[in-house]
């Protein structure tokens, strides 16, 4: 208590000293000198003093009407600077926390629930990612951006790299104005990484050149980028992308930088330090960018992302280890002593190559690093395509260079380079076929249409050549033939081959076994005997075109990579979020491979992730899943929420309640019947005292014999009386302490938290669609309000009766639409159920302890006369047309005039 009152007299104090040091240093009045010398001492007294202590007193005095006008814009401009300070950032983000209304939870929650919410993110987010005025943008940046990533690395505190990915992410990459390429944002937080791992990918004149030393080693070579530069630059990027969720950034940070990545992740060698700081982080972010770019060309809405292949272009680089551009800054990578690896400057040296220099070690180490790269891919179910699609393009290109051989060609000095570059391909691509073949033997084929077409081409033009007596270089034949069997006995191609192509190669296949060339006249002869058995077999199964068609099958291919994607472990956010969005459309084109149920419980289970961006993405693709089947989802969604196994944790189940009134909100017309019966049958469950949960009674009971005797031991450490180092005599933080106290039961009954939410989505949901409702239902529902306002007066059941009320309210709100559309419900509040419940929420109005409570009582109250005379006055819809006559008059207006409007004569009757 006493650290307590000296916090507030420091705060205190250091208010006064602002406020009277500002006054001597700004003060219009003041002479000049008397103004510089109290300006002195103001800046003493601010940069004497701690973040934490200046935020709270600087954001007081900068409210309008605190200060002098003249002091404001001071004291506004010291404030927005606080961030720049060191450790600035930390503290600011955390003085945002402390004040903010969202982020103040319950010690009494879910221990796996994030302390920092959506809300209070965006508010720390807006603040960071905007320049104070008279800031240039990039000293803002350029400032801030040292301390995020310090955070991002998890030096601060808990959930503090949380936020620092989340400013970085969407406060400022995710915005045009700076995180566009060349923008302030881009330069200050992308560009120093980009730049350590590509020294190339900016200009020279860009570049932050490193301070030179004062002692020059000749011979030694010249460093661009050090190893621990690289090594930082490496971890930070990798916590960037696996802190925030959104696919585009990481694809906007890895896809320039692809080729070193390789060259870094496929290093050869075996030291700890090199894998861990240096090739793990690069793997990893390759592994990412290659599930992002493969799962594009399933999605209907990523049709762009589609050109860029990984996998290929890694494969045209494979033995990258630097750029030699001339035009920019020549590069290699290096490594020192200890296994850290650096950037080496070449000087761009422009060294002619031939084929004698070609380093086979290198070409074998990359193929076989290469080969150990797609192996991890083997856990999804899209691998096969992939390797497919790669193994079909090497096969293509490497065969139809060999027919193209026609005569060699005359060398010159210029042709050098290029011949020794077109050898080296065709070793790596025959290596990296070799190596797939051995490795992937049954994941080689899956479009057997496009492997015979261009087995067919081969034979046929081999023969060809052959019957006009021209050479031809039989060593594309082994390899086609090869190719051949892999499709003949793969099973997935059974039944699905083209029967032109197969009667083409079975002809030039006879052609081939009557040469009588060693070894490849026996294997045709074999394969031969295989398309005749083959087709033996096949023969019977001439059923009708049954099987799944194309969109079939890439929808399936399509949902299994999304369910690979949700359900591996360690996949990162990114590439969850990538799952979500290739199920998103999926639900979007109605397709027939869905399986709603495993949707759904898929859809619960990510409920619980800790990352907001991902389960609130999960409620929206529940809500999606609504819109086509919506009395299955809505079902399942309900029976989920009221969870009668006690298979779901509470924050779960409040998600699945926001999930369910937003699906009423969206399809009001689908709540009516069987499903609104189920539904509000399922809420009254949970809002009335019915509920039972014994399986969380015994957890409490565990977490409490837990607590005391831990308290029991801290005692007895004590010896004596366990200290409070927190102030107890603050009403309201007690008050608040017993609320929340109060919401968990010690009784084994529903959390008033959960049963606050049912009423709420009750409530919503008979003014979305009354008429929906039978007059039962909507009698009960009422009744537990009524029930709930006069029985349960305690603190802590305080949002539970404000759901209560509010759940009236909305009836009245129903009731009064109904009347204005000219709907008859049928029931409505009349007789002496009104007078109750006037009698009742007067009696409220008056005695309840919680004002929010009161206040609603009163807007009821009001809201139930003016219904009242509502009632009285004709609907819209009865007002339309004309009046048929008058009340308790026989007269009919207008009856008197004739078809152009004009008076009819008429006969009165005069005395």
């Amino acid at each position: 208590m006493e650290a307590t009152e000296k916090e507030k007299e420091n705060k205190t104090s250091l208010v006064d000293n602002i406020l009277q040091y500002g006054n001597l240093a700004f003060d219009p009045n003041l002479a000049d000198e008397s103004r510089q010398h109290g300006l002195e001492t103001f800046t003493a007294l601010v940069d004497g003093s701690r973040t934490l202590a200046l935020l709270p007193a600087l954001n007081l005095l900068a409210q309008p009407g605190r200060t002098q006008s003249w002091l404001r814009p001071q004291l506004m401009s010291i404030l927005a600077l606080l961030p720049l300070r060191p450790r600035g950032v930390q503290d600011t983000i955390e003085f945002i926390l402390s004040v903010h209304p969202s982020s103040r939870r319950a010690d009494g929650g879910n221990e796996k629930r994030s302390g920092i919410s959506h809300e209070a993110l965006n508010a720390v987010s807006r603040l960071l990612s905007s320049p104070p005025n008279g800031l240039a943008p990039e000293e803002w940046f350029s400032g801030i951006a040292p301390q995020l990533f310090a955070l991002l690395q998890g030096e601060g505190e808990p959930e503090m790299d949380r936020a620092a990915a989340f400013v970085i992410g969407f406060g400022i990459l995710g915005r045009k104005q700076y995180g566009a390429p060349n923008a302030p944002g881009w330069k200050a937080f992308v560009e120093p990484m980009l730049r350590c791992i590509d020294p190339s990918i900016t200009p020279k004149t860009s570049w932050e050149a490193p301070a030179e030393e004062s002692i020059v080693t000749l011979g030694a070579p010249k460093i661009l980028v050090r190893s621990p530069a690289l090594a930082k630059a490496l971890q930070n990027l990798l916590a960037l992308l696996t802190s925030h969720p959104h696919p585009s950034l990481a694809k906007r940070l890895l896809r320039p930088i692809v080729l070193p990545l390789w060259a870094i992740a496929s290093w050869p060698g075996t030291k700890e330090n090199t894998e861990s700081r240096y090739c793990k982080p690069a793997r990893e972010m390759l592994k990412i960018l290659v599930q992002l770019s493969s799962s594009s060309k399933d999605s209907t809405a990523m049709k762009e992302s589609s050109n860029f292949d990984v996998l290929s272009t890694i494969l045209q680089n494979i033995t990258f280890n630097g750029r030699s551009d001339q035009q920019k800054m020549c590069w290699k990578y290096n490594t020192d002593c200890s296994g850290g690896l650096f950037v080496e400057d070449m000087g761009c040296k422009n060294e002619q190559r031939n084929a004698s220099d070609l380093d086979i070690a290198q070409i074998e180490n990359a193929t076989e690093r290469f080969i150990s790269f797609l192996g991890l891919f083997e856990p999804i179910p899209d691998f096969k395509t992939e390797i497919s699609s790669l193994f079909t393009g090497l096969c293509t290109k490497w065969l139809s260079s060999q027919d193209t051989r026609k005569e060699m060609p005359v060398l010159t000095r210029m042709s050098l380079q290029e011949d020794s570059d077109t050898m080296e391909r065709k070793i790596i691509e025959a290596k990296v076929m070799q190596k797939m073949m051995n490795a992937f033997p049954d994941k080689l084929v899956s479009d057997s249409t496009q492997v015979l077409d261009l087995v067919r081409q081969v034979l046929s033009d081999f023969t060809a050549l052959k019957k006009s007596q021209q050479d031809v270089d039989n060593d594309a034949i082994p390899i086609a033939l090869s190719l051949l069997n892999i499709v003949l006995t793969s099973p997935s191609s059974r039944g699905s081959t083209d029967s032109s192509n197969l009667e083409s190669i079975q002809t030039s296949l006879k052609s081939i076994h009557r040469m009588n060339y060693d070894g490849i006249s026996t294997t045709a002869q074999n394969l031969l005997l295989l398309l005749k058995f083959r087709g033996t077999i096949e023969e019977p199964e001439t059923d009708s075109a049954t099987g799944p068609t194309d969109q079939q099958v890439e929808d399936r291919k399509s949902y299994n990579l999304a369910l690979s994607y949700l359900t591996t472990i360690d996949s990162p956010p990114p590439v969850r979020v990538q799952g979500l969005e290739l199920l998103s459309n999926l639900v979007r084109t109605n397709s027939s491979v869905l399986d709603i149920p495993a949707l759904l419980v898929l859809y619960s289970s990510l409920l619980l992730d800790e990352d907001e961006y991902i389960y609130l993405r999960a409620i929206q693709s529940i809500i999606q899943l609504s819109q086509r089947h919506p009395r299955s989802v809505v079902k399942d969604v309900i029976e989920r929420y009221v969870d009668p196994n006690e298979d779901y944790q509470l924050d779960q189940r409040l998600r699945l309640g926001e999930a369910l009134l937003q699906i009423i909100q969206n399809n009001p017309a689908a709540f009516n019947g069987d499903t609104a019966r189920s539904v509000v049958e399922g809420i009254l469950f949970i809002a009335s005292r019915r509920g039972r949960r014994p399986k969380d009674e015994q957890q409490r009971r565990k977490a409490l014999k837990t607590k005391q005797r831990e308290h029991a031991e801290a005692e007895e450490a004590w010896d004596g009386e366990v200290p409070q180092l927190f102030d107890e005599d603050n009403e309201d933080e007690e008050m608040l302490a017993q609320i929340v106290a109060g919401w968990e039961s010690k009784r084994g009954e529903e959390d008033v938290r959960i049963r606050a939410s049912a009423l709420s989505i009750l409530g919503e949901a008979m003014e979305a669609n009354i008429s929906g409702m039978s007059s039962t239902l909507v009698s009960k529902a009422i009744d537990t309000s009524i029930h709930i306002l006069t029985l349960e007066p305690s603190p802590s059941s305080g949002i539970l009766r404000r759901a209560a009320i509010l759940l009236i309210m909305h009836f009245v709100r129903a009731l009064d639409t109904a009347r204005s559309e000219g709907k008859k419900l049928g029931f409505g509040f009349v007789g002496q159920s009104l007078s109750d419940v006037k009698r009742i929420l007067g009696y409220v109005q008056e005695t309840d302890g919680d004002g929010l409570v009161r206040q609603h009582a009163r807007d009821v109250v009001e809201g139930l006369a003016a219904w009242e005379m509502n009632s009285f006055i004709p609907s819209v819809m009865q007002q339309q047309g004309e009046i048929g006559e008058l009340a308790g008059l026989s007269i009919k207006p207008g009856s008197g005039l004739a078809e152009d409007g004009r008076m009819k004569p008429r006969i009165e009757e005069i005395e």
